[in-house]
């Protein structure tokens, strides 16, 4: 309650920068150097990095006073906030942070020990002016530590170490990046960090900072000191894309803030219609692009639809933002499992629709003979049965020709009213003439099946003919019997 009135008794100044903003109601000097300290590690960020202007998705608001400095950024009434004493100077916790924040917002996904070197490095960054100290240890340095420190402090890497981290950010193979911007093999830089680690001697660069004058650049304006009161509640106000959330306005929300991937996920979990859904679901995941878990869950969603090439393109941009070469295997391991099993389920279903349709077939072969049967049955009802040892010969009243030749119809040439067929046993062409189609028997096919041209596909045939050749036609002899 009393920080409440003190809020509301003194005259409050803001003043912007960037993403930056710094709120104070007594000391202007220093509040124009904490908001340097933020712009010159957003400057440092950006020279090591080389992304240029990088931005936050949520302004980082800074408030002065004499309250304790607060451990940590809060995120809260849509923006990033922090109290700092009017005393005290940006902490490393801060620092780390807000590299935290700038690589999330800026950067794709690189190995987890990359991003956690340069947080470690900017973390202890000192500013003084125009200059930025980079170098100094952390409380617990480590070799990610270590790694990032020898690149960004050596005379050898500096001016090297954006193009490594560009391409490590856009998915390139860890030891391609290394040689592509360090011109060395990722096992040589490996080898020179551990080496770097155990030294005793740890030296500082001294980078120069942005061109910025801060008590000349940077110029306080009133504010009403109800914001201030607001911007350090707990809770996000009603008015604010966060409140919206917290209370389950997510289209709401998500108007407030458009760019931020909570309400459309929030949307996709609640939403049960499947189009609608898989849209919320990948506005969030372009949204979140170095989220790896959101980017699976997408393509599980996907899988399950059967829109296996979203699938595919959902997997790899999941695989793409893992950090650790474990976190890729596991994505790997699940995605393949899933092709595995679909093309195991497809299988088992081309599988299951063959054996239907010989099931099929052979029902209509049973029902056929089952007519046979009985026509035959009709037939000899109320016959006499033959004499025993009566031998039965079989009837034929067509032509019996003294050849006989089994293979593949392959093709049918028409010459004029006459046919020439071509017929392929072991690898050779034999042909055979049809001196007058009206007149041949065809047993097993239709007149239809001789029509002219390339047979496609070639069916097994048997042809009985009469040795007739004709130097003329090429054949072989005269067909009379084709069986299909």
């Amino acid at each position: 309650m009393l920080t409440a009135i003190l809020l509301l008794a003194a005259d409050w100044q803001s003043i912007k920068t960037g993403p930056f903003e710094v709120m104070s109601a007594r000391d202007r000097k220093h509040a124009q150097t904490t908001l340097n300290h933020l712009e010159q590690v957003r400057w440092a960020f950006e020279q090591i990095t080389g992304k240029k202007e990088p931005k936050t998705l949520w302004p980082v608001r800074i408030v002065v006073e004499r309250s304790a400095t607060s451990p940590e950024l809060r995120l809260a009434q849509d923006s990033w906030t922090g109290v700092l004493n009017e005393k005290d100077e940006i902490p490393p916790a801060w620092n780390a942070q807000l590299t935290r924040i700038l690589i999330d917002d800026n950067l794709g996904r690189m190995p987890s020990s990359i991003e956690r070197g340069l947080i470690d490095v900017l973390s202890t960054a000192e500013v003084s002016g125009t200059h930025v100290i980079l170098g100094q240890p952390p409380a617990q340095p480590t070799l990610d530590w270590a790694r990032v420190h020898m690149l960004v402090t050596s005379d050898e890497y500096r001016g090297r170490v954006k193009v490594f981290i560009a391409n490590l950010e856009r998915g390139v193979d860890p030891d391609v990046a290394a040689r592509n911007g360090l011109g060395k093999p990722l096992a040589e830089i490996e080898k020179e960090a551990k080496a770097h680690f155990e030294a005793k001697v740890v030296p500082t660069y001294d980078l120069a900072g942005k061109p910025l004058n801060a008590s000349r650049d940077f110029y306080p304006r009133d504010i009403d000191p109800s914001a201030v009161q607001r911007l350090l509640k707990p809770q996000s106000d009603p008015d604010t894309a966060m409140g919206l959330l917290a209370a389950g306005k997510f289209q709401e929300a998500s108007q407030r803030k458009p760019e931020w991937p909570e309400p459309w996920k929030a949307l996709a979990k609640l939403e049960s219609d499947p189009g609608k859904k898989a849209g919320y679901l990948k506005k969030a995941c372009e949204l979140s692009p170095r989220d790896s878990a959101l980017w699976a869950e997408f393509a599980l969603l996907m899988h399950s639809y059967n829109r296996f090439a979203d699938a595919d393109k959902a997997w790899a941009s999941a695989e793409k933002a893992a950090g650790d070469p474990q976190a890729k295997r596991e994505i790997q391991a699940k995605r393949t499992a899933l092709i595995d099993a679909r093309l195991d389920a497809e299988e088992a279903a081309r599988r299951e629709e063959k054996l239907a349709q010989e099931r099929e077939l052979q029902r209509l072969k049973n029902e056929a003979t089952a007519r046979v049967l009985a026509a035959e049955a009709k037939a000899n009802a109320g016959r006499a049965p033959l004499p025993e040892g009566t031998k039965v010969e079989k009837w034929w009243d067509g032509p019996k020709p003294d050849t006989t030749i089994v293979g593949k119809l392959s093709r049918v040439d028409c010459l004029g009213s006459r046919l020439r067929l071509a017929v392929a046993v072991d690898g050779k062409i034999a042909q055979l003439l049809v001196p007058d189609p009206s007149k041949i028997v065809i047993d097993g096919g239709a007149t239809a099946s001789l029509a002219c041209g390339v047979q496609r596909p070639a069916r097994n045939v048997t042809v009985e003919y009469f040795g007739k050749a004709d130097p003329k036609t090429g054949t072989v002899g005269e067909a009379a019997v084709i069986r299909f």
